[in-house]
């Protein structure tokens, strides 16, 4: 018989057992780590350029106020609180003073609103680009000074009071008072601005006015009359020294009274003790006593006593006067 086939050769290896790979724990956790740290820091930057984007727009959508005399309030709808120092305003914020308050409004470009007392304005609107600044507000009583800055010729001011509207360019300066009733007269005393009311619309140059009633147009501008200068403080100063001068005239005169007189008095005492012959000094006594020269001696008092004083002391012995 023959031999017995195998049923698998002898030289076939058995067959490899694959043994699959477990993921190591570690590289999945740093993974996961440097995954988080990626959006982590991600989410920060995004979070920091949305608020510093914000912070510009808020600053370029904001004022600030300066209380120059209390009392004056800002509120924003029903909440009402007084200003003291400095405080940043913005869009909505309605800004007031008392019988005895005045603020002052700045805006980023320089441009500033002095609010008088019993007055109140609105901002309604504050935009900034890189054009300039536009601001539109209402004055609703009271009167205000508007100073508009010249660094930016495209800022555009816009106020409004129930009875007008008006634009104020850079580089102007203006005041509008509000009545009560809504009365309102806008005053000019630098550039121009224009005013509208009723769908008329004037211009009114440096140094005129214009008056607006509710309903009504505004009227045609007229010139304001100049103000009465104020006296100023060098004229009413100068009077006051005129009325005293009279003293210091005296003084000097008196002075050089006295001067040529001492001079002649010593002179003819010597000539009347030389014109006659020699003679005893009993006779030059007499000439010097004090009886016959007492009122030269007062009046030189300072000068001739140091010259006539050694003419009594000569001795008896001596000669005269040579």
């Amino acid at each position: 018989m023959g031999r017995a086939r195998l049923s698998h050769p002898l030289t076939e290896s058995p067959p490899e057992r694959v043994v699959p790979t477990r993921p190591n724990p570690r590289d999945a956790t740093c993974v996961s780590r440097t995954m988080r740290v990626a959006v982590i820091v991600v989410c920060i930057v995004l979070t920091l350029a949305a608020l510093s984007v914000f912070a510009s727009q808020a600053e370029a959508q904001s004022a600030l106020v300066h209380t120059l005399s209390a009392r004056v309030t800002v509120a924003q709808g029903e909440s009402q609180l007084e200003i003291v120092g400095e405080r940043v305003v913005r869009e909505g914020n309605r800004i007031r003073t008392d019988a005895s308050g005045q603020a002052l409004i700045t805006y980023r470009d320089g441009s500033t609103v002095l609010l008088d007392v019993d007055s109140e304005i609105v901002i309604e609107a504050i935009e900034a680009d890189e054009r300039g600044l536009f601001v539109r507000m209402t004055q609703t009583l009271g009167r205000a000074w508007y100073s508009l800055s010249r660094l930016a010729a495209d800022s555009r001011f816009e106020v409004h009071s129930a009875a007008m509207a008006s634009v104020i360019r850079a580089g102007s300066n203006s005041y509008v008072v509000v009545g009560p009733d809504g009365e309102t007269q806008v005053v000019v005393t630098e550039g121009t601005v224009e005013t509208a009311g009723a769908g008329v619309t004037v211009t009114v140059a440096a140094g005129s006015s214009t008056s607006i009633t509710v309903g009504s147009t505004p009227s045609s501008p007229a010139p304001v009359p100049a103000p009465a200068p104020q006296p100023s403080p060098a004229p009413t100063a100068t009077p006051v020294p005129n009325g005293t001068p009279t003293a210091t005239p005296s003084r000097p005169a008196a002075t050089p009274g006295p001067l040529p007189s001492p001079t002649p008095a010593p002179r003819p005492i010597p000539s009347t003790a030389i014109s006659p012959p020699p003679a005893p000094l009993t006779s030059i006594a007499p000439v010097v006593s004090p009886s016959a020269t007492p009122r030269p001696l007062p009046a030189v008092s300072a000068e001739p006593t140091a010259f006539i004083g050694p003419l009594p002391t000569a001795q008896p012995g001596s000669p005269t006067l040579p």
